[in-house]
């Protein structure tokens, strides 16, 4: 019987090996990497299936995710972080061209633009985050129950409720309107998000953070437990539940 780390051992050569296994071989070898908490790995075998097939959208799904996730664990780390989600970006913006009629292309658009927003200036970050609000509302309109996509659309109306007189003064001046985030409408978009995936992780963080932000302390708490006791499916979600406990851990020893 092989030993777990003799599996992952056979796994990343199988990467390693020629790309003339095929793209389906190659992304079932990635996804059991990712599920195993090995982004860059599960990458490496993202790339393969690429370089074989450039235009297959589940392969550049995967490169968007792989991507932006490695971005968000570097961030505030090391300089890999903004190159990371640029790779993302650009996957994003294939995807798009190649599938502009679905709900996943325009998603990962959303998904992969607004991660650049902390590396621009002000003025940059409000036209980004209106091409970002753009296209979550569209996958939306383009399936309904797109628990992802709400999220996206949360997590800025609360961001713009917190906006300083001066990035509310600039996005006067871009966009003619007043930018007035809600940290109730954020609340209800994330109930939305979780009554099509009860089961979001991504979900109960934000909405953590949302109760925070309205001095909920409580609602927070309980949120936060939710993530911790959700599986982790990902490095990602392993790195988020790890920051949900000091959250929890802080909001606790203030009661």
């Amino acid at each position: 019987m092989k030993s777990p780390l003799g599996i992952l051992v056979l796994i990343i050569l199988i990467c390693s090996q020629s790309p003339a296994q095929g793209v389906p071989q190659l992304l079932h070898t990635g996804d059991e990497l990712y599920a195993s908490l090995k982004t860059e790995e599960a990458l490496r075998c993202y790339r393969q299936a690429y370089d074989i097939a450039p235009r297959e959208s589940k392969t550049l799904i995967r490169l968007i995710r792989a991507y932006g996730d490695l971005g968000w664990l570097h961030l505030r780390k090391d300089s890999s972080s903004q190159s990371n989600y640029l790779q993302a970006a650009v996957f994003a913006g294939t995807l798009l061209t190649l599938e502009p009629a679905k709900a996943d292309a325009h998603f990962w658009f959303a998904m992969a633009k607004g991660s650049l927003i902390p590396f621009v200036s002000t003025s940059e970050k409000i036209h980004i985050g209106k091409d970002v609000r753009y296209h979550a509302e569209k996958a939306i309109e383009l399936d309904s129950t797109y628990s992802y996509a709400y999220i996206i659309l949360a997590i800025f109306e609360r961001e713009e409720s917190k906006l300083s007189w001066f990035e509310r003064a600039i996005a006067l001046i871009v966009f003619g309107g007043e930018l007035n985030g809600s940290l109730t409408r954020s609340e209800e978009l994330l109930f939305k998000a979780l009554k099509y995936d009860g089961s979001s992780s991504y979900a109960y963080f934000e909405l953590s953070r949302t109760y925070d932000t309205m001095g909920r302390k409580e609602d927070s708490i309980a949120s936060l437990k939710k993530v911790i006791a959700l599986p982790v499916n990902s490095q990602r979600e392993e790195r988020q539940r790890q920051i949900a406990s000091r959250f929890l851990a802080r909001l606790q020893s203030a009661q």
